[in-house]
């Protein structure tokens, strides 16, 4: 005959919960919070995190600058930069950015001359205050005689209307407003000109050297007149006798009025 279980070592069913064993223990359960409440409070943090980052961002890296006072400095220091007999033709207001500092606007001037493309930019002032010192300025400078390449566009990741300055050993991109983008146009226009100029002066330079030399190379003929020998003939034109006998197929030193010599073959 099978024995019963002792009640008091009897194993408690599926159905035993921690809050019955709290409730034998005397304690009360926990209560639960809603779930709308605990999204509740994990958006509104959310919230707060992205506006906390939003103004950290804004005090760190967004600066619009100061355009009239940059645009002052930039036109006086374009002033000092010009050389002797250099003048400024057209100029127009610029933006740039920088990969380490990009969303600080840094405001300049690009500038046409006689000679060449200036550029001088003013830099956004920094967030902490510093003890005075000399304004720090970007500058560039790309001489009409050098090769430069121009892509006009959006730049700044498509953000803006823009262009690209290519020149040997530098890379400048510019932004411009809309309200400024004529001027920017006409600075480029003149610099095309310009540089069309140069080369068309250049290739004038080359044909005239080439014709020097063409010329420089052609037989120089002489027509003998009244009171000539050929020893005075030979002298006035820097070679020997024997030279202008070999080239004139002369048996003798003599010769007549009106007989033309070849003085100096073709080279």
């Amino acid at each position: 005959m099978s024995q019963l279980p002792d009640p008091a070592f009897a194993q408690p069913s599926t159905g035993w919960t921690e809050e019955m064993e709290a409730a034998a223990r005397g304690a009360r359960p926990a209560p639960k919070q809603p779930r709308w409440r605990v999204a509740l409070r994990v958006s509104a943090w959310g919230v707060i995190v992205v506006l906390l980052v939003a103004i950290v961002g804004g005090l760190l890296f967004v600066h619009r600058g100061d355009a009239e006072g940059s645009a002052r400095i930039a036109n006086g220091e374009l002033e000092l930069m010009l050389e002797r007999g250099e003048g400024i033709d057209r100029r127009a207001p610029v933006i740039a950015r920088h990969w380490w500092n990009y969303f600080r606007v840094t405001h300049g001037v690009l500038a046409a001359t006689n000679r060449r493309l200036v550029y001088v930019g003013v830099p956004p002032e920094e967030i902490l205050p510093r003890e005075p010192e000399p304004q720090l300025l970007e500058e560039s400078s790309f001489p009409y005689d050098r090769p430069i390449e121009v892509s006009r566009g959006r730049v700044f990741l498509g953000t803006e209307s823009g262009v690209v300055i290519r020149a040997p050993g530098e890379i400048r991109t510019f932004g411009v407003a809309p309200a400024e983008r004529s001027r920017l146009d006409s600075v480029l226009t003149l610099m095309t000109r310009r540089q069309q100029a140069i080369r068309d002066s250049l290739e004038d330079e080359r044909q005239k050297a080439l014709a020097v030399a063409d010329a420089e190379r052609q037989p120089i003929f002489y027509v003998v007149s009244r009171g000539d020998a050929l020893e005075l003939i030979a002298r006035q034109f820097e070679v020997t006798v024997d030279e202008l006998q070999e080239w004139n197929a002369l048996p003798s030193h003599g010769i007549r009025i009106g007989q033309r010599l070849l003085v100096k073959p073709w080279t």
